[in-house]
């Protein structure tokens, strides 16, 4: 069962990878914070595949793994919200700094899950509002995946596929927020005659 269970992981993994990695390649824009989701999930589902497969390869990716899931876990939220709110450098800069608190924290081995977890909820709120107040339907989408893999996944305690499939949900949402949002077409002007 555990040699079926890695296999599926790996699996879940790299389809983590193939989403975040056109993810990266749609990115048109010079913000910094923006390629931070993408490649944050796609080097987690790198080191996913690669910890997974240890056995095979006769390497420990585990270290490199704990880092990446709490980067993944941490950080690729607040770099989203920063780059959706990169109008407005407080906000901006705020969503960066509310990622990085808790991922210090958990690489100093002091992780504060309740923080973490605070950390979540706020970016998942500030989304949901971004999305109100834009009219943007994917970041709705986005927001249920984040609330799927962050806070649903973790509560399950169930297999190791469903958090890596749970983050390719949330990227493949993730990029259609910048890329299609639904307005009201303008009324047509009428023709002077």
């Amino acid at each position: 069962m555990g040699a079926e269970d890695d296999l599926n992981s790996s699996l879940a993994h790299i389809v983590l990878c193939c989403v975040a990695g056109r993810g990266i390649s749609r990115m048109s824009g010079n913000s910094f914070t923006h390629p931070g989701m993408h490649a944050n999930f796609f080097i987690h589902g790198i080191l996913g595949f690669l910890h997974y497969q240890s056995g095979i390869l006769n390497n420990d990716f585990g270290p490199a793994y704990a880092i990446s899931y709490k980067a993944s876990r941490y950080l690729a939220l607040p770099c989203l919200m920063a780059d959706v709110y990169r109008g407005d450098r407080t906000l901006s800069t705020i969503h960066l700094l509310s990622g990085i608190v808790p991922f210090a924290l958990a690489l100093s081995g002091e992780d504060n899950i309740q923080l973490g977890n605070l950390v979540i909820a706020c970016n998942i709120i500030s989304l949901a509002h971004f999305s109100m107040q834009h009219n943007r339907e994917w970041g709705w989408y986005t927001a249920g995946a984040a609330i799927f893999a962050y806070i649903l996944t973790p509560q399950m305690g169930g297999p190791k596929v469903l958090y890596p499939l749970g983050l390719a949900l949330m990227e493949y949402c993730a990029y259609r927020v910048y890329h299609s949002h639904f307005d009201a077409p303008p009324p047509p002007t009428p023709g002077r005659r």
